[in-house]
């Protein structure tokens, strides 16, 4: 086996999940292979942990995203609510 040649394949395997999630334009099978590349003892000790790093920053800003979009959705709730509340005073007054 030719193991600079395996080696590179599995780095540019790495890079090209690393590349499309850090654009923000991924898929499923790229997060997916990420993950595979990081199993222990299947993979190169350097290569696995570092796609575990990789694999864990990607959950960490998935989380992340999510509850960002949550706060989002609380906010426009509070704010259709004030604005519901506003137009009532408003509507009051004449």
């Amino acid at each position: 086996m030719d193991f600079e040649r395996y080696y590179l394949e599995l780095f540019e395997m790495l890079n090209s999940s690393c590349k499309k999630i850090a654009s923000g334009k991924y898929d499923k099978s790229d997060s997916t292979r990420l993950f595979e590349l990081s199993k222990k003892g299947r993979y190169p000790g350097f290569l696995s942990e570092l796609a575990e790093s990789f694999g864990m920053m990607l959950v960490k800003v998935e989380a992340r995203e999510f509850r960002l979009k949550e706060i989002i959705e609380e906010l426009e709730e509070t704010k259709a609510k004030l604005e519901q509340i506003i137009a009532g005073h408003t509507a009051g007054r004449k």
